[in-house]
């Protein structure tokens, strides 16, 4: 019976050591053991600072998993990061023409290559589609802007 008791380690955190031992012990003897061969994924790291925009506000990068299509997203919202500044200043200056000639120049490629993979990853459905809308003529708006910005900072 005193077994069953919980010691208190007074001062050295005793209390999480002990239950965090207890429950580790209970798993393994369900058969949960811990693999050390399969860790869970990290998160991918952003390379650039997400950027601020008097009409769209700051960007900000949700957690990207570091896996292969979790980092072509987060190179996706980066090349993102770097061209919306300039987006949101053509898309209300600029016809629908102008604007896909924009999106048929090189500052763009990077981008449309890092959405290609992601255009069939459902996992990055929301990304690509806002990216696709924001990419276009004639749905290219501050609106379809805000819709990418959230995409990138929520991740599916």
């Amino acid at each position: 019976m005193g077994a069953a008791k919980l010691r208190v380690l007074a001062g050295q955190g005793g209390i999480a050591l002990g239950v965090a031992t207890g429950l580790a012990a209970l798993a393994a003897a369900c058969g949960y053991a811990p693999s050390s061969s399969s860790p869970a994924p990290g998160l991918a790291t952003p390379t650039v600072t997400p950027s601020s925009v008097p009409v769209l506000g700051k960007l900000a990068f949700g957690p990207f998993p570091a896996t292969a299509d979790g980092t072509q997203a987060l190179l996706l919202c980066e090349q993102w990061a770097g061209l919306r500044g300039e987006y949101a200043y053509r898309v209300q200056a600029d016809t629908a023409y102008q604007l896909e000639q924009w999106f048929s120049g090189s500052v763009w490629r990077t981008a449309f290559d890092d959405n290609r993979p992601l255009r069939v990853d459902p996992a990055y459905g929301d990304i690509s589609t806002a990216f696709g809308l924001a990419t276009t003529g004639q749905a290219a708006s501050i609106w379809t802007a805000r819709l990418l910005d959230k995409a990138c900072a929520t991740v599916d």
